[in-house]
């Protein structure tokens, strides 16, 4: 779907080095890879494991966008070694397998992808994927789903807390909330309109090396 937004620097990009892989049949310029069909052809075996394992686990594993501490959109280097990491986070905040997590957040980010559907790889969780956020929507979701906890950005709790009252908005499995940015104005409402819900505010940048956890509440 982005494939127009890059094909006008295309020779810039070959002239760099710079290999364009797009997940579609095509037909595309000559240079660009066709990952589809390449993925229709391989083979359904494993390759040995010296051919997939890292050297060194701190080597690049991925870039991920950021706005980092600019405020400036830019890719930010992901090493193997966090990326494993990132299998632990659910479990870091008290969730289990038997969880049902609801995750609207952008997968280009590293609070969606790593520690949402990797998070849930990494306890075997199942994943509830909300193509786009809606505040009118999200209680609705819940019961339909069976969720069980949710991963936030401080935002969308502002939206469900600023939505008109409703039948219903208490009648839920909700036991967790987690997530960055929530206000302690917002904290509160949320837990009084919505009920006994425990909140794990945690805070972490994608090209940082600390995270932090409010396990008190």
């Amino acid at each position: 779907d982005l494939f127009e937004s890059v094909e006008p620097i295309l020779p810039s990009l070959r002239e760099d080095g710079i290999a364009v892989w797009v997940l579609g049949s095509g037909p595309y310029p000559p240079g660009v890879v066709a990952l589809q069909e390449l993925l229709d052809a391989a083979s359904e075996e494993l390759e040995p494991e010296d051919v997939w394992q890292p050297e060194d686990m701190n080597d690049t594993c991925l870039y991920i966008f950021t706005s980092g501490t600019t405020g400036l959109p830019k890719a930010a280097r992901v090493s193997h070694l966090k990326s494993i990491m990132c299998l632990s986070f659910y479990e870091l905040v008290g969730a289990s397998s038997r969880d049902v997590v609801y995750l609207a957040l952008p997968l280009y980010h590293m609070a969606g992808s790593l520690l949402g559907i990797v998070g849930c790889i990494g306890i075997g969780a199942t994943c509830v994927l909300k193509e786009k956020f809606s505040a009118s929507q999200f209680w609705d979701d819940c019961r339909a789903e069976g969720v069980t906890v949710f991963q936030y950005i401080g935002e969308l709790c502002r939206y469900l807390v600023n939505q008109p009252q409703r039948p219903g908005e208490r009648a839920h499995g909700l036991r967790l909330a987690v997530g960055s940015g929530l206000r302690p104005d917002v904290w509160r409402r949320f837990l009084q309109r919505f009920g006994p819900i425990r909140i794990v505010e945690t805070y972490g940048m994608t090209e940082g090396n600390v995270t932090l956890f409010n396990y008190t509440g």
